[in-house]
């Protein structure tokens, strides 16, 4: 059962994300490219507080390939989501170089 604790992390991680993605482009942009590995389409992610409506019943994303929002594109940004993604049970198909993710500048 999700504690109030647990449901504030993820709701906070979302606004962390949607931020990022809009204000910290630079960031984010340093972010992905010390990201390693692949999605492994589990739907945890896309399970976070709200389910997202473009699931389909076997958990698959419909726009998958198509439009994804950007948020859901460059998700995990770093290992914050990686650890969200645990909290709630799953595994992430991705990961960071921990030196280089946490570097500061260029």
């Amino acid at each position: 059962m999700a504690t109030i604790r647990h449901e504030s992390r993820i709701f906070i991680g979302k606004v962390r994300r949607l931020f990022a993605v809009h204000f910290r482009k630079g960031y984010v942009a340093r972010q992905l490219r010390v990201r390693q590995g692949d999605c492994l389409q589990c739907g945890t992610c896309c399970h976070f507080s709200l389910a997202c409506p473009m699931l389909t019943r076997d958990h698959l994303c419909r726009v998958y390939g198509k439009c994804r929002p950007k948020a859901c594109r460059v998700f995990p940004i770093d290992q914050k989501d990686i650890n969200d993604v645990a909290r709630c049970g799953g595994v992430c198909g991705y990961g960071f170089d921990a030196p280089a993710a946490t570097k500061k500048g260029g």
